[in-house]
């Protein structure tokens, strides 16, 4: 919704200052179905204003987002922690200044570092009355030792610097996989809080008395975190820093897709992302696509999980797909050929 038209007049809080609330997590952790549930759940009594970061050149989650009585200010085309760092400082005083919200939520692409986007916020001196009231990191259980592997400080900056780490889709993992990822993140992190119970089970109100740090870590198991496993791997992986940019180690495909798709093509375009000697190492992909019947799906694709939705969205067809070393020949070829196989 247009922010002007939502807040139309200066606000006077109810409260001293602006709370600003940073939901971060590595690309299809969870951040943006986070936001919504506490927005749904909790949040929606507050005048909100969200910073929607798009690492590809089209947004996505921004469109879904909307629907809430929200406004919502989209940075796509890049990282806001490095490439349009000033076009997200400029984001955060803009809508200080001009909607003066009860809670500002930032959601910073999956490739940011989390670091830096603290570091920008503290240093918004001319705002006045702000506080980081929550800094917290979605980290997906079912990809943590790939990524940790494979993308090392990118993975674990945010981590590092997380207040509170909220692991999700947790609802498949057993004890054992979920002391393993736990005790890593002890090891990386040992003054974070830590919540591994599945949303679905979870009242929004104790996710967030957990991030704002009024309550310890909500475990599904009390004694889960003391079980002694090998993690040494994971560790040394996590030690390795740089200062690379995310423009030096990701790749994105994105475009606006008119053509409209039966599901059978959806699900074999999804599975062909699985090829990495064909299209590269896909580490995500989204978009909201027309089927030939006339029904809307958003789908989303990370390794080891692949959801497709029916939505009511009717405006645009946007697909993005973020990994390293992509074949973007190959995928554009996967979404632009009409007969798949």
């Amino acid at each position: 919704m247009n922010c002007s038209v939502l807040f139309p007049k200066k606000y006077l809080r109810g409260i001293s200052y602006m709370k600003i609330d940073i939901i971060s997590g590595f690309l299809g952790a969870g951040k943006t179905t986070l936001i919504k549930k506490l927005i749904k759940e909790q949040l929606y009594r507050e005048r909100i204003v969200i910073i929607e970061n798009e690492y590809g050149e089209v947004g996505i989650d921004g469109e879904l987002l909307g629907g809430s009585n929200i406004c919502i200010k989209e940075i796509v085309s890049g990282c806001i922690c490095c490439s349009i760092s000033e076009d997200f400082v400029k984001a955060v005083d803009v809508m200080a200044r001009e909607y003066n919200p009860d809670r500002l939520i930032i959601e910073p692409s999956g490739v940011a570092k989390l670091s830096r986007v603290v570091s920008f916020i503290k240093a918004l001196d001319s705002l006045g009355n702000i506080k980081i009231n929550i800094q917290a990191v979605v980290v997906d259980i079912n990809n943590f030792d790939l990524y940790i592997t494979n993308f090392g400080e990118f993975y674990t900056n945010q981590i590092v610097n997380a207040r509170t780490v909220i692991l999700s889709r947790t609802q498949s993992s057993n004890d054992q996989e979920i002391t393993h990822v736990v005790m890593a993140i002890r090891k990386i992190n040992p003054r974070c809080s830590i919540i591994t119970t599945p949303w679905d089970r979870l009242p929004s109100q104790r996710i967030i008395s957990v991030c704002e740090q009024r309550i310890d870590d909500l475990m599904r198991d009390s004694n889960q975190a003391r079980k002694s496993l090998n993690i040494t791997h994971v560790i040394r992986n996590s030690k390795t820093v740089t200062n690379s940019l995310a423009k030096d180690v990701f790749d994105v495909w994105a475009k606006e897709i008119y053509s409209r798709f039966s599901i059978d093509e959806v699900n074999l375009i999804l599975e062909s992302l699985k090829d990495d000697k064909r299209v590269g190492f896909v580490i995500r992909a989204k978009g909201i696509i027309e089927l030939l019947d006339g029904k809307w799906i958003k789908f989303d694709y990370i390794p080891n999980y692949i959801e497709i939705k029916e939505i009511n969205s009717r405006s645009h067809r946007r697909v993005s797909v973020i990994g390293s070393k992509l074949d973007k020949v190959a995928i554009e070829e996967l979404f632009f050929k009409k007969h798949i196989g």
